[in-house]
């Protein structure tokens, strides 16, 4: 985590190039996820799909600033709501931090709520643009599970910052209003990791001086391992799409 850390640092505090003029970027989509993994204290540990989390369709916003500031890195905001409750019959026993749960019916809420705050640099701004720089990802949010067989219930909350190391690329296609690009946050620290991935195609179907508009769809792909007391490999992944706009 220090290496992270110090890496991100110095990466941030380097004259790296910036944006050519003053810009504002905004966005709003909705991602379609598919749940997998396991979830559970150590070795009594259950797959999230027995649990009847199987996908949710996710809303997020995005809103970043770019200046002709040389040392002064750009800000980007992003709020990405990420929340499931089902109910399922389970046929296996798990426990979830000290508390455990037989065969019956259980009621769970997942929520991996976050907001993400970005600070970063444009390496190239051209027919190719490439972002470096660093994200703290907040997630304000919980794991509950309740058993309507038995009536015992445990809650566990995910309130925690997590810096990671950000990279965004984009590859205009020339005369097209296409681009094709990609999106990556990423931190590994001990047994513990993180990722959040996306490829992506979009298309801007007003491009002016003042305004640009266009939508873009893609693949997200968010992995969350945790090997501590309580026990997580989940992923999360499916399509979205989104409108963006630039002026």
């Amino acid at each position: 985590m220090k290496k992270v850390m110090l890496a991100s640092g110095l990466m941030l505090a380097a004259p790296l190039a910036s944006a050519d003029f003053l810009g504002v970027y905004a966005g709003a989509g909705q991602w379609q996820s598919d749940y997998s993994g396991v979830i559970g204290d150590t070795n009594n540990d259950i797959d999230v799909n027995e649990l009847g989390l199987n996908e949710s369709d996710n809303n997020y916003f995005y809103l970043a600033f770019e200046h002709p500031i040389p040392l002064l890195p750009n800000v980007r905001l992003q709020h990405t709501d990420l929340s499931s409750s089902q109910s399922a019959t389970i046929v296996d026993t798990f426990t979830l931090d000290g508390e455990t749960f037989t065969p019956g019916e259980v009621a769970t809420d997942v929520d991996l709520t976050h907001i993400d705050g970005t600070l970063y640099y444009e390496l190239l701004d051209n027919w190719v643009s490439f972002d470096l720089g660093l994200t703290i990802r907040k997630f304000d949010g919980y794991v509950q599970a309740e058993s309507e067989t038995v009536g015992n219930s445990q809650n566990v909350v995910l309130d925690e910052a997590i810096p990671m190391v950000y990279g965004k690329a984009r590859f205009d296609l020339p005369l097209t209003g296409l681009s094709v690009g990609g999106q990556a946050n990423v931190i590994n620290y001990d047994d513990n990791s993180l990722s959040d991935m996306s490829v992506n195609v979009a298309y801007d179907f007003i491009d002016s001086m003042a305004l640009d508009l266009g939508i873009e769809v893609g693949y997200r792909q968010m992995n969350l391992e945790i090997n501590e007391d309580v026990t997580a490999d989940v992923e999360l992944s499916g399509p979205y799409a989104s409108l963006n706009l630039h002026f």
